[in-house]
């Protein structure tokens, strides 16, 4: 970079200011790089590799006096001593070279060398930032982290504990000591390295690198001339009939044909390929089709490992048959995620992607047919609805797996209410749904930072996430800045074809989607609501495709959104600071338990949201999309979906007919750490334990005591698990129990040892009111966890699951009447009358916590390194 700036200064007749720094932003950079999957990291690791290359820089800058005017930035007394020594002091004169300091850091140092008292008289320029309070304090805190830092040359100095034969080392001789020379941080590993020896980290794309743009150039060739990318599915002598599967920015490009027939293509694609085919027939920009293939790669390998390290195929029985339903949202990455995980857990699986994209579905079972998996073990169907509906009614099918909207997942629900696996289990059903996702903003936020995470979290994928932000709640006090920032900011969002990089916001995926979304848009308008759309290059990019410009639209009351809108629409909520529970509680009221977020840099606040915000993944000062295969596991609640979390460690145990006591305990155990800093909920169990056994050993029922004894060992550990993850974001997965367990059983035995199963995780009990008698008999310590109904069937009686002692006839009841109610999918399991193996996950929900704790201003856990 110096030698360019030197040849550009020469070239151009033009003397350059060059001001030189060292370690800026460079814990930033450690975790772009993370986050990104890069090969290595743009900085080094070492301070002292940092100081070296500081040198040698100075050196080149120094070495042109003709061309440059080196501005040396820095509080480091050595590298001062330094350059004064390799500038020759004998030469120096006032146009040679100056030093240069922040303002209020630094300043015995340098009161020292301006006034010449040290022996060495330079100049020194003092920069300052200048703002309001509000908007400086980020950037202060920051230096001051960088200063504070366990390395920094101004912390060092302040320790009198530190001899000054350390403090004037010279780095040089500190790298030629180390073994091998040029060794990284220990304590850094390589992004690739990420999440340990078990599982490699998914590699990302550099989209800045002229190579890499060469390579992903070719993939698209063929789109300019508007012929398919790849050859249909089918490869026949005859033209493939089928219906046309084209490009939603451009309706005129004809990607290929599908037809409904299972692929036989074994080509394996490379990821500049996928991407082409993301691009084009999902509309997807290139930034996440990059993302979708590095999920595709994180979900088969975090499977894969799972599987190795905990699945015995003596212990871990298959379901069978399992048939997997994906969108066109995530085309490669929800169908790869499903698919791996069926396979993984010994299914044989019949894989239907969503109409709109059946190509990128064909390229991900080639793969996986090329890497081994045997043809009858794995099979694709494509077609519309129909096709679906068939694999879920055909009695065969032994679990299936969706995501899309709540409404067919309750279609789905109703037909399978219609029969049992022939074991006696109802067929399981894991639905991810949609979400009317909130994030929560207060005074404290820094305001940029809101918009940016804003941005991404409502507009990135054109607002096609199931994840994506669809209200913003903005306290009254700083509202009419957020907003106005952030209709600044989408009006430079330019709209169009994905295939040019400079496209931030691409299309809708279909005629039906745009027309449902405008609809929307069009009623909120003619209700009076204020609408703040961006169109820039829209005319342009609507002529031949489906396009919904950026919209921002204003409401009252989260009650005036009848359903989750799913595209580039954001809603905007004022509240006042009063009302922050108010506004969590109309929140909770939509149904809905996706994603949620808060925007705060009050920790008390932090706490409040986490608490009482109802949502399976919640982020805290950073966006809202974007979840991590094994470092925040996906998946809602309540209308949001049934759980497991996909990429989470029970999600592969609920596609096994069969599994050994305990083993979800264990997979929760083998997930990430233990935080030994965090309160455990449960704390009240051994007393309730101890209350039970002490029961029903008076009522003489010893064998129910040592069948609650194991119930209470099996529970999960309720503690939050820290997830390996980027640095500067600190990932949680915890375990909460349902709010009400509905228990329904003919013998007063297996009613007990429900309620036992029940107090072991933490949940309420609910019983039928010809329960009774037994709910009387109990000590007043457990009566206070089990209520009565005397309907469980009515309608809104309040539970969200269901333990079921009986017969299929029992059964079958119980899940048409549960299939019948309105709201969220109910899960029922079903255990033969006397047996005491009750499955304690299903009593319970997963939540995933992601903090960005580098929000503040910088990465304190990358500063204190030594």
């Amino acid at each position: 970079v110096v030698d360019w700036l030197v040849d550009l200064a020469r070239r151009s007749g033009r003397r350059l200011m060059v001001r030189l720094v060292k370690g800026a932003y460079w814990d930033s950079e450690i975790k772009r790089a993370q986050l990104d999957g890069q090969d290595g990291y743009p900085v080094y690791t070492r301070k002292a590799h940092t100081d070296v290359a500081y040198l040698a820089c100075a050196r080149r800058l120094l070495a042109a006096p003709d061309a440059v005017f080196p501005q040396f930035a820095t509080h480091n007394a050595h590298t001062l001593a330094a350059i004064h020594t390799m500038a020759d002091p004998a030469a120096w004169h006032p146009a040679q070279y100056e030093f240069q300091c922040l303002h209020g850091m630094g300043e015995p140092l340098y009161e020292q060398i301006v006034s010449g008292a040290a022996g060495v008289q330079r100049p020194c320029r003092i920069y300052a930032p200048v703002g309001t309070h509000e908007t400086l304090l980020a950037y202060l805190v920051r230096r001051l982290l960088e200063n504070g830092a366990n390395t920094s040359f101004v912390n060092r100095i302040a320790d009198a504990d530190v001899p000054i034969e350390e403090l004037i080392e010279d780095p040089v001789a500190l790298v030629e000591a180390e073994q091998p020379v040029g060794a990284p941080h220990p304590r850094i590993p390589l992004p690739r390295a990420l999440y340990g020896v078990g599982r490699e980290n998914s590699r990302g794309m550099d989209l800045s690198d002229e190579h890499t743009l060469q390579l992903l150039s070719k993939s698209l060739l063929l789109a300019l001339d508007g012929k398919a990318l790849l050859p249909d599915l089918l490869q026949t002598d005859q033209p493939a009939a089928g219906s046309p599967v084209t490009n939603p920015a451009d309706r005129r490009d004809i990607v290929g044909h599908a037809q409904n027939a299972r692929a036989a293509d074994a080509l394996q694609a490379d990821m500049p390929r996928l991407m082409g085919l993301l691009v084009r027939e999902a509309g997807k920009t290139y930034a996440n089709a990059v993302a979708e293939v590095r999920e595709a790669v994180d979900f088969l390998r975090f499977y894969a490992a799972q599987a190795a390290a905990q699945f015995d195929n003596a212990t871990h029985v298959p379901l069978g048959p399992v048939v997997c339903i994906s969108p066109w949202n995530f085309p490669l990455a929800i169908f790869t995620g499903q698919v791996a995980a069926a396979l993984a857990a010994g299914n044989v699986v019949l894989a239907k992607p969503a109409e709109q994209t059946p190509l990128i579905a064909a390229e991900a079972v080639r793969h996986l047919h090329q890497a081994g998996v045997p043809r009858d073990a794995l099979h694709l169907l494509i077609g519309d609805g129909k096709t679906g509906a068939a694999l879920v009614q055909d009695p065969r099918t032994r679990g299936v797996l969706f995501t899309g909207s709540t409404e067919v997942a309750r279609l789905i629900q109703a037909t399978l209410a219609e029969r049992l696996n022939p074991d006696g289990q109802p067929v399981p059903l894991i639905a991810e749904t949609g979400g009317q996702n909130a994030l929560i903003v207060d005074s404290s936020a820094l305001p940029e930072q809101v918009v940016q995470d804003v941005m991404a979290s409502a507009f990135d994928s054109t607002g096609q996430r199931c994840s994506a932000l669809r209200v913003l709640c903005v306290q009254d006090d700083v509202a009419e800045r957020v907003v106005t920032m952030l209709k600044g900011a989408m009006d430079e969002a330019t709209i169009g074809n994905p295939a040019a990089l400079s496209v931030d916001v691409g299309p809708v995926i279909d005629a039906e989607a745009h027309a449902g979304i405008q609809r929307h848009i069009d009623v909120m308008r003619a209700q009076g609501h204020a609408v703040h759309q961006s169109t820039r290059a829209l005319t342009e990019a609507a002529a031949h495709g489906t396009f919904i410009p950026p919209t921002l639209i204003e409401i009252e009351r989260l009650d005036q959104l009848k359903r989750e809108v799913f595209g580039p629409v954001l809603h905007v909520l004022r509240w006042r600071r009063d009302d922050l529970d108010a506004l969590i509680d109309q929140i909770n009221a939509t149904g809905y338990g996706l994603t949620g977020g808060v925007h705060t840099r009050i920790d008390e606040t932090i706490a409040r949201v986490t608490v009482r915000l109802g949502v399976g993944n919640l982020y805290v000062n950073r966006n809202l999309v974007g979840a991590v295969v094994g470092v925040q596991p996906f998946g809602g609640e309540g209308l949001s979906g049934t759980g497991p979390k996909a990429g989470g460690p029970l999600y592969l145990l609920r596609l096994l007919a069969r599994q050994p006591v305990g083993a979800a305990q264990r997979a929760v155990q083998a997930l990430g750490e233990a935080d030994g800093s965090s309160d455990n909920s449960l704390q009240r169990l051994p007393d309730l334990r101890e209350q039970l056994q002490k029961t029903l050993q008076s009522q003489g029922r010893a064998a129910l005591v040592d069948a609650v004894a194991k119930l209470f060992d099996a529970a999960p550990a309720s503690a939050p698990r820290v997830l390996p993850g980027p640095t500067g974001e600190r990932n949680s997965y915890s375990l909460h129990p349902r709010r009400r367990v509905l228990c329904l059983a003919e013998r007063n035995e297996d009613r007990l040892l429900q309620g036992a199963a029940v107090l072991a995780v933490g949940a309420q009990a609910l019983w039928p009111a010809d329960a009774q008698y037994d709910w009387a008999g109990l000590p007043v310590e457990l009566l206070t966890h089990i209520a009565i109904t005397p309907d469980w069937r009515a309608p809104g009686v309040d539970f969200d699951a269901v333990l079921l002692h009986g017969d299929a006839a029992d059964a079958l009841n119980a899940q048409r009447v549960l299939a019948a109610r309105p709201g969220p999918i109910v899960g029922l399991t079903v255990l033969r009358p006397g047996a005491t193996d009750v499955p304690l996950a299903r009593l319970l929900t997963e939540r995933s916590t992601s903090v960005n704790t580098a929000a503040a201003g910088g990465n304190a856990s990358l500063m204190t390194l030594a």
